[in-house]
């Protein structure tokens, strides 16, 4: 059984003693340097295909009910099999012969007489099983439902569900119930209704915020389309339990099942979702605990706070303004707060006054790839919490809950600007005043947003705890070289806290549901004070030459305290010499042909690399939160040195030898 601590020893006991089971040898990739010895022998029966209707699912289940809760490695398609064995048999004759020697002298290890009579060459030979063979154990292709040969029929499902409490549910594309073989009169007018508020998508068990990384032939906006599976999952656990996300990597390590990891599919590289994959839903794990005085490590924080897989950031931020305080999380509401976003990094509009949300995470609970929970922190399981500081979402565990700083709100002086509209060389000039206006913001501790649309463009700056006279100075000089403009809103004001800032101003201006792909560059401090007409050259140079009305996105968000902060963190090191983050995203309409979407994959690969020219050259990086996921170099752009992503490799071999988290 998968908790055996040998299970080669239970295989061989249960061949000696006739015991009628199917033996499928399996085939491992595991690092050289691993000291994890997974099994050679798997006792689990071969099974039958079988359809997903035959399953009885919990395809109605109530989501509002609350229920207590306390990218280094890619995986490719399984290879086919021509008989009734298991696909990944790769083990030649000799080595047939070497495993049943090695399984019998395994055998012979339980028995004490044996033990005692053994010779040296013998000895030598058990040596050799336990130390070369793990060298040549490979990790295996993960099943996914098409294969016949290795996904679970009918009854295991069953019984699978029946263990978590019947939190199986069969998850859908977000249009679906507009095509012509699902439709639903009811359902398809409220998606045409709701398709571009994350809240909706986040609650749709298959929905992605970008609908591109669904890639399902559905739409909302074709009549009687024909709609398939596409990425999104076949089947998805709805966990609510840490219990549930125990037996679910249990589940999957046993059948060697592809996994897939969501908590709202916020990811702009598409890593929520797997063909024919099994889903790990953590969106419905919703608890949130403020805690007077945290003490773990050596640490003494008051007003910590303990998040669970599910809690997005709009209710952090609403909760937290309960009690006057705030932390460092994302500008949409409705991204998850421990997920992908903070295991990433994290940057926030208040990260220069207090680091990147990943800076502020004291502590992660944890499911790893063995399916058992686990406590990460600075003293605690060192490396894995080093890992999860930075390295990347779903990567080296499940995180069930986190343990972060939180602070006083601070009063905020908020500045805004909305242009339009505004085309050819006075965009151009605009664009060389805001890059020029960049470094006095950040003298004077602003941070917030810049974003150059088509037509038209808008600011969005804010100044913890500053004072209105000084900031009225600040923005003087901004100001009156733009008079000309045609502004929908300028406005300078104060906010007492963070959250009605948020409230009105950042989160009704999220929407989501388009096909889109984005690139970025973090651009380095010293190039955005003392080459500033280069950079501003190069933002004009991928505006002019933008497709489908690509935008700029900029973010004033490093620098500040994300320089001057030293956690021991995996985050890229470039954001600790970096000043602005900028992005250049476009989109496409859904009837687009798989052709021009290479041609547009292509062009925004392309511009990144005009990006790429005032970010440092071949030493740039960016955030691997809203990156291009065609990244010619991803290891150094992603994370940073090679040492940081050989260390991150080592520990990914470490806890997850098997590559469960993909």
């Amino acid at each position: 059984e998968p908790s055996t601590p040998y299970p080669t020893l239970v295989c061989i006991d249960n061949l000696i003693h006739k015991k009628k089971i199917d033996i499928q040898w399996e085939h491992h990739q595991i690092s050289s340097s691993s000291s994890n010895f997974p099994s050679v022998c798997s006792t689990t029966p071969i099974i039958e295909p079988s359809t997903h209707s035959q399953i009885q699912v919990n395809s109605s289940y109530d989501p509002s009910i609350e229920h207590d809760s306390s990218n280094l490695d890619q995986t490719t398609e399984p290879k086919s099999s021509n008989n009734n064995s298991s696909p990944d048999m790769l083990i030649t004759t000799n080595e047939w012969r070497y495993c049943a020697y090695c399984l019998f002298f395994c055998y012979m290890l339980n028995d004490i007489p044996m033990i005692n009579q053994l010779n040296g060459a013998v000895v030598l030979f058990i040596v050799y099983c336990f130390v070369l063979c793990p060298n040549d154990i490979q990790r295996r292709c993960r099943c996914i439902a098409n294969d016949s040969t290795c996904w679970p029929n009918s009854t295991v499902w069953q019984g699978f569900n029946q263990s978590i409490d019947g939190r199986l549910v069969i998850p859908q594309s977000s249009a679906a119930v507009c095509s012509s073989t699902q439709f639903n009169a009811y359902m398809c007018a409220l998606a045409k209704t709701q398709w571009t508020n994350s809240s909706w998508r986040i609650d749709q068990v298959g929905a992605m915020q970008s609908y591109n990384w669904e890639n399902t032939s559905c739409s909302i906006f074709i009549e009687n389309s024909t709609c398939d599976q596409g990425a999104v999952p076949v089947l998805a656990v709805n966990a609510t339990l840490p219990e549930h996300v125990q037996t679910t990597i249990q589940f999957v390590q046993r059948y060697n099942l592809r996994l897939v990891i969501k908590t709202s599919g916020h990811d702009f590289l598409g890593r929520s979702r797997a063909y024919g994959a099994l889903l790990l839903w953590v969106h419905y794990m919703k608890n949130m605990t403020l805690i007077d005085l945290y003490t773990g490590c050596g640490n003494v924080v008051s007003n910590a706070i303990r998040l669970s897989a599910g809690v997005e950031w709009g209710e952090v931020y609403s909760w937290l303004n309960e009690h006057n305080l705030t932390a460092i999380g994302g500008s949409s509401g409705t991204v998850g707060s421990v997920g992908g976003y903070s295991q990433g990094g994290g940057h926030s509009i208040l990260s220069r006054w207090k680091g990147l949300s990943t800076d502020n995470i004291l502590e992660f609970d944890v499911v790893t790839a063995d399916g058992q929970r686990q406590t990460a922190n600075a003293c605690q399981n060192k490396d894995l919490f080093w890992a999860l500081a930075g390295g990347g979402g779903d990567t080296f565990a499940v995180v069930l809950n986190a343990v972060l700083r939180t602070y006083p709100s601070p009063p905020l002086i908020v500045f805004l600007w909305y242009i339009s509209p505004l085309n050819g060389t006075r965009y151009d000039n605009f664009i060389r005043d805001v890059v020029k206006f960049l470094p006095t913001l950040a003298d004077g501790n602003w941070s917030g947003y810049f974003s150059f649309y088509d037509t038209s463009a808008s600011l969005a700056f804010i100044c913890p705890y500053g004072d209105m006279n000084v900031a009225n100075v600040t923005v003087s000089g901004f100001i009156q070289n733009n008079t000309d403009l045609d502004l929908t809103k300028k406005v300078l004001f104060s906010s007492p806290s963070f959250y009605p800032f948020f409230n009105t101003v950042l989160e009704p201006n999220n929407p989501t549901g388009d096909n889109v792909l984005l690139g970025s560059r973090l651009i380095p401090e010293a190039i955005v004070r003392n080459q500033s007409d280069d950079v501003a050259q190069a933002f004009i140079d991928v505006r002019n030459n933008r497709i489908n009305q690509g935008q700029l996105i900029g973010h004033l968000i490093a620098g500040g305290q994300v320089s001057k902060i030293n956690n021991d963190t995996s985050v890229n090191p470039v954001w600790r010499t970096s000043l602005i983050h900028i992005i250049y995203g476009t989109g496409w309409p859904d009837l687009t042909s798989q052709a021009d979407q290479q041609v547009i994959a292509k062009h925004v690969t392309s511009q990144v690399q005009i990006l790429q020219k005032v970010a440092g050259g071949n030493q740039s990086g960016c955030y691997m939160n809203e990156a291009d996921p065609n990244e010619p170099n991803w290891q150094q752009k992603f994370f940073g040195t090679q040492a940081n992503y050989d260390r991150l490799k080592t520990i990914k071999n470490a806890v997850d030898p098997l590559g469960l988290f993909i």
